[in-house]
């Protein structure tokens, strides 16, 4: 059991600084790029953080031994932590659907959105890249030790490498296309949204 929980808690610490890094890249990159798109992804990255954080905890809570009080162990706070991990997926999602909504309606209004910039196109093509990699060490962990949770988290990954891919199209778009397509950014969030 020691050799498992230290398996999970290995992969997971290694998701989470790699999610801290990209979610200060992503957040300033968003920033400086003028990406709405990269700054939802920024705070995709963050909600992965997050979901690490509770998949640590989780898993030193459903690693102890049974007791009077748990005859059958701890293992369904594991269940728990998957459930929680859905629940900060699901919650992100529509905050993101909504904001990008909120820019198409603006735009529609009149109100302009400036190009993205380079930094924010680089942004998405590391986070894919880190993001599908974190994704394929995450599941062969999570399939080794035989743990929904670290699948979830796994899937965690990967839902952030699919929104990074909606923002580089987004963002690429807006760039290659001019003044008259830069609602493909928060058309990209929305995108964004839906994969989480």
């Amino acid at each position: 059991m020691r050799s498992r929980e230290q398996e999970i808690r290995r992969i997971t610490l290694i998701g989470a600084i790699i999610n801290l890094l990209l979610t200060i890249f992503k957040i300033i990159a968003g920033t400086l790029g003028r990406s709405a798109a990269m700054v939802a992804d920024g705070i995709h990255s963050l909600s992965d953080m997050l979901s690490d954080i509770i998949v640590i905890f989780f898993t030193n809570i459903s690693s102890k031994e049974r007791d009077k009080k748990h005859s059958f162990g701890h293992g369904k706070f594991e269940t728990l932590a998957t459930l929680i991990v859905c629940v900060i997926l699901v919650s992100v999602g529509a905050r993101l659907m909504a904001n990008g909504v909120t820019n198409i309606i603006g735009v529609f209004e009149g109100k302009s959105i400036p190009v993205p910039g380079t930094i924010a196109l680089w942004a998405a093509i590391i986070s894919i890249i880190s993001k599908e990699i974190m994704y394929h060490a995450t599941i062969h962990t999570a399939k080794k030790v035989n743990s929904p949770v670290v699948i979830a988290n796994a899937w965690h990954h990967r839902s952030d490498a699919f929104s990074s891919i909606g923002a580089l199209v987004g963002i690429s778009g807006a760039m290659v296309l001019g003044d008259k397509w830069t609602i493909l950014d928060p058309i990209a969030s929305c995108g964004i949204s839906i994969a989480i």
